[in-house]
């Protein structure tokens, strides 16, 4: 076992000279054995160890002589050691979430900060083979991606430097650290928990697992083998895929904005990596997880989504996992969370405007954040008289009816310059294609109850200037000013 963990640790450069390592241990076996082998270890790698415990407060008197054991074995060993305490049972209740998931995110951001303030430079944590097995079948049943497979890494370590976490024991099984514990006649910790069939992990572990191993005994080596395998493939994926997302993916406050036809033209591999990248980065902030370790997500709900994207009509919904909605307009799929798309309706608000327009002056529509400039121009014999370079003229006798610019209500109609008939704006505007979330708040200018322009769309059949015209009503949008 000393020489197998020896070999994981240098096969994947887990702990160099000089480094301070935390060693999380719960008290239970494998965290025991884990510490008390890196403690044998220390000289050799010229590492510097310490102890991590988060006491979850869960399990009552249980969980503080857990906190006092791993106390008694730090103090034992003369290395320092690093507690806290923080109640998983309320986190659970606050977040909805339940308290496994609960107690995982307590102990990323104990580890992290430990890294932070300087304790250490990693953190080492006790998972077994059996862990790795359990995982990878436990991900199979829920239908997993390539990327679930890989079950659980060796090292992790994020872009900011702000965690890194290494497993010396991944390769080892769970029965040769207790034989190794007993041998040494060192003791541990038990967890009831850990025998409640209730928890799906409980079960694969105390049942399917024994089971598997009636057609093949060597099942958890085999599915190691299945994890290591698909890390190799993911690490071909993400180096390929990087430069993909980083050119259809395009940020606009925290949204994810893809073109469809892309994913239309990519290949399904393709573009199920790159939505599952987009969706993970969403979903990061929502689970608290470290800086660049986005959440898994079941391949079921991308594949869904790859084929609502190419499917779905403009102005659809989809809801995904923790809070994070896509949405169709048009081209373009945008994937949010539901509650900033809340907080940014003020800025696209929906409430009616409208603004007075007295020939010359400058409105600005606080609730778009547009702001367009009405003046009077002279008009040059053979001057265009219809919208160009952004620049709408209208007819300068409308300067003396009052007008107003207000944004676009259901059942406004509108007959654009050279058509024969009025036009639902609501049409219009859909064929312009103008995302749904945006209509609303559209502006148009009001003549007497008349519309006689419309952002985008120019003035309205009857209200350019007249050819003898020598003077005209100039409408510019100002942009950046």
């Amino acid at each position: 076992m000393r020489e197998m963990a020896l070999e994981t640790i240098r096969e994947f450069r887990m702990i160099h000279p000089g480094e301070a390592v935390a060693v999380a241990c719960s008290g239970g076996a494998d965290s025991t054995a884990l510490l008390l082998l890196l403690n044998e270890l220390s000289n050799p790698l010229g590492c510097v160890l310490s102890v991590a415990h988060l006491n979850h407060c869960l399990r009552g008197s249980e969980s503080d002589a857990d906190e006092q054991f791993v106390r008694g074995l730090a103090e034992r060993l003369g290395i320092s050691f690093h507690v806290e305490r923080a109640d998983a049972g309320r986190l659970s209740r606050q977040s909805k979430i339940n308290q496994e998931a609960a107690g995982r995110k307590l102990r990323w951001r104990f580890f992290q900060s430990l890294i932070e303030t300087g304790k250490a430079s990693c953190v080492a944590l006790a998972h077994t083979a059996d862990d790795q097995a359990e995982t990878v079948l436990h991900r199979l049943l829920r239908g997993s991606s390539t990327r679930g497979l890989t079950g659980i890494h060796p090292v992790v370590e994020n872009p900011a430097g702000t965690l890194k976490i290494i497993r010396p024991l991944i390769r080892v099984r769970r029965a040769t650290l207790r034989n190794w514990l007993n041998d040494h006649g060192e003791v541990w910790r038990e967890d009831a928990s850990n025998q409640d069939l209730r928890l799906v992990r409980n079960r694969i572990r105390h049942e399917l697992l024994p089971f598997l191993e009636q057609f093949n005994p060597r099942i958890v080596e085999a599915l190691a083998h299945t994890a290591a395998i698909a890390r190799e493939e993911e690490a071909f994926w993400q180096s390929y895929i990087k430069p993909l997302c980083d050119s259809w993916v395009e940020w606009k406050d925290g949204k994810a904005v893809l073109e469809v036809e892309n994913l239309r033209q990519a290949p399904a591999a393709v573009a199920y990596r790159v939505l599952r990248w987009a969706v993970g980065r969403i979903m990061q902030t929502a689970a608290g997880e470290p800086a660049g370790q986005f959440p898994a997500i079941d391949f079921l709900h991308i594949e869904r989504l790859l084929q609502w994207s190419l499917h779905g009509q403009s102005g659809q919904r989809l809801s995904l996992p923790q809070k994070v909605e896509a949405r169709k307009e048009f081209s373009h799929l945008i994937v949010e969370r539901r509650e900033e798309r809340t907080q940014s309706a003020p800025n696209t608000s929906r409430a009616n405007y409208s603004y007075p327009v007295q020939v010359p002056c400058t409105v600005k529509v606080t609730e778009t954040g547009l702001c367009f400039c009405f003046d009077f121009v002279t008009l040059e014999k053979g001057q265009a008289r219809y919208t160009k370079e952004g620049i709408s003229l209208l007819d300068v006798k409308l300067a003396q009816a009052p007008l107003s610019l207000r944004n676009w209500r259901r059942g406004d109609a509108y007959r654009p310059e050279g058509h024969r008939s009025p036009k639902k704006l609501h049409d219009l505007l859909q064929r312009k294609r103008i995302p749904v979330g945006e209509r609303a708040s559209w502006p148009v200018l009001v003549a007497a109850e008349r519309i006689v322009w419309v952002r985008g769309l120019g003035v309205a059949e009857g209200y350019s200037p007249l050819p003898d015209s020598t003077q005209a009503v100039r409408i510019r949008e100002l942009r950046g000013e």
